[in-house]
């Protein structure tokens, strides 16, 4: 690769660009607008349109729309920028790179919260200083091609203040968190309540990238650092993946951030209050956006630059992040392609797959840290005792990093599910991300492997225009399944059988379960008149004796049933002919057979 794109200027970059965004007091030397001015929706993509016009290893591409009714933008450079004009070009500059064999895709993705708008400017910046350095270009353009979404958050990016990000330094406005829905985009991926999320997916899966950066902005604890970086939880990116995330990318990152001035530790999720007690890894669920880019094995880093820092000090370190990303992937192109291939292979022929993970909290190994003291004193607001950081008091040691998730719950691949037409919510989401299902030619009966949901706890409160449900356990058998005309027969030996299993198996941390998307098949549909009832009963312990021993050992083991002439009425309702049987059937079914 040319010595010109290796030794790119990692200064944050002066950009005077249309509609106001980069206008300098030239009469004040002291001081720069720039310095704290993050732009409009409308200037970041005149800025990103500018480039495209100027350029002929660029384009601007309109790749779905937001909630709010404007357009989600693609920037590309590639030596076939001209030949892009839709998301159907995109995924054709996919097909002829696989073809090529040996040429990676980056995607950056920009204000999923944008009152965070750090990658915003970075990424103009960069794209600006690649378009400006000819040969550089030309040189990164030969490994890999470049997407950048400039901003996601459309409506989110439209409702500027200055206010909302509480104690955050700077800019002096930007966007507020919620969409134009209010929903938090980043806990969208797998449920895909907005429009936006249906953009991103149909980029995501047309263009297939190798590398995912998202760029964000941390509040949280106090430190001395302008960046930390969450990388892809590495068990849970699995055998093949998680290795080269674990000891060679990470690796290679941290160092030439490092080398670059811009000293990085990783994302301070605090074991306690404060960082001295050691850091836990953050397991990026499905929900999140490197969970999601993950369940496809794409290698995925969230940027969190600290909200405590300077803004143009933010900007500089993502900055210095996208380069240090961008140059490791074009000069590991091949070897990152392979993994994937390998790691797709994997998923596609694997007989099971973990679904959820825990923290092995008796794990760890040492990091070097340098940290603000903390101190506790009595608050001059609430008279409690308060938490303040002392930024004249600094301390450096080594702390425990806790980043090792072992799996607590595996499954086994079924051939194939079946999904009922009636949950079209589910079919849609499934053939939205790419999955391969065909439907059913006429009305049949199956025999399939069937679960009831046999304890689940609710939460009350919603949470992203949901709510929670927590599994407590479940039961499978085989039952004979009528099914219809319609229905979809989902094949698990394809590249999406790790979203399949995930989002399926009512266990995984963001299944359509857990997003309660199943909700009205764990409700009981008909009940009894006790009065009417009585009758049938006492019938029915009358002429079946063994029944008449398990209702009065039931009696005898549950206080509940004993307490209660409702419930042992209702017991026994349960173990009637009347009684419907299908309360609490998961309606996603299995074959009997397994992968093997």
């Amino acid at each position: 690769m040319n010595d010109a794109f290796r030794c790119l200027c990692v200064a944050f970059l002066a950009l005077p660009i249309a509609h106001g965004y980069g206008q300098v007091d030239t009469n004040d030397s002291s001081s720069n607008v720039l310095d704290n001015v993050t732009p409009t929706w409308q200037e970041t993509i005149d800025n990103f349109q500018s480039m495209s016009v100027d350029s002929e290893f660029a384009s601007l591409v309109e790749v779905g729309s937001s909630d709010v009714g404007r357009p989600i933008h693609a920037f590309v450079l590639s030596n076939r920028a001209r030949d892009l004009k839709s998301l159907n070009d995109l995924r054709k500059l996919h097909i002829d790179r696989n073809a090529d064999g040996a040429k990676a895709c980056l995607l950056i993705n920009n204000a999923i919260h944008p009152g965070e708008p750090c990658g915003v400017n970075a990424s103009i910046a960069w794209a600006r200083e690649m378009l400006n350095d000819g040969q550089g270009l030309r040189d990164l353009l030969t490994s890999m091609d470049v997407v950048i979404v400039p901003m996601y958050n459309v409506g989110g990016a439209l409702n500027r203040n200055c206010c909302t990000r509480t104690n955050q330094e700077g800019p002096e406005e930007y966007g507020f968190r919620g969409n134009a829905r209010n929903l938090d985009l980043n806990r969208d991926f797998i449920k895909m309540d907005s429009q936006n999320a249906r953009s991103f997916v149909a980029l995501f899966q047309a263009i297939n990238p190798d590398v995912f950066i998202d760029t964000h902005t941390s509040n949280g604890a106090d430190y001395t650092y302008a960046m930390t970086l969450i990388t892809t939880q590495a068990d849970k990116a699995g055998p093949v993946i998680g290795p080269y995330l674990r000891e060679v990318m990470e690796p290679h990152i941290f160092e030439s951030m490092e080398q670059r001035g811009e000293t990085i530790v990783p994302y301070v999720n605090a074991r306690n209050q404060t960082p001295e007690s050691g850091i836990i890894g953050f397991l990026e669920s499905p929900r999140y956006s490197t969970g999601y880019t993950t369940l496809f094995g794409t290698l995925g880093f969230t940027a969190e630059a600290h909200m405590l820092k300077p803004f143009p000090k933010r900007v500089a370190a993502t900055l210095d992040l996208i380069q240090c990303i961008a140059l490791f992937t074009a000069e590991n192109a091949a070897e990152i392609i392979r993994l994937r291939a390998v790691e797709a292979d994997r998923v596609k022929n694997a007989c099971e797959l973990p679904v959820h993970w825990a923290l092995d909290a008796t794990d760890s190994i040492m990091i070097p840290f340098k940290g603000y003291t903390a101190r506790r004193e009595v608050s001059q607001v609430t008279g409690d005792i308060r938490l303040a950081y002392d930024r004249e008091q600094t301390w450096e040691r080594q702390i425990p990093w806790f980043n090792r998730f072992l799996p607590d719950e595996t499954g086994q691949l079924p051939e194939f599910y079946v999904v009922p037409q009636a949950w079209r919510e589910v079919v849609d989401r499934c053939q939205w991300n790419g999955i391969e299902m065909t439907q059913l030619s006429a009305d049949t009966i199956m025999e399939l492997e069937v679960t009831y949901i046999r304890g689940f706890d609710a939460r009350n409160a919603p949470y992203e225009g949901h709510h929670i449900n927590r599994l407590d356990s479940l039961e499978s058998r085989a039952e004979r399944v009528r099914l219809f005309k319609g229905d979809w027969l989902v094949p698990t030996e394809q590249i999406g059988a790790r979203y399949l299993i995930e989002t399926l198996d009512p266990r995984g941390h963001d299944s359509f379960f857990t997003w309660n998307f199943f909700d009205s098949a764990l409700q009981q549909k008909e009940y009894f008149s006790a009065y009417v009832f009585e009758e049938t009963a006492l019938e029915m312990l009358q002429s079946n004796a063994e029944l008449r021993i398990r209702f009065d050992a039931e009696k005898a083991s549950n206080p509940e049933i004993a307490g209660s002439s409702r419930a042992q009425l209702n017991w026994l309702h349960m173990n009637s002919a009347n009684y419907e049987g299908t309360v609490n059937r998961y309606p996603v079914f299995q074959s009997i057979t397994k992968r093997h």
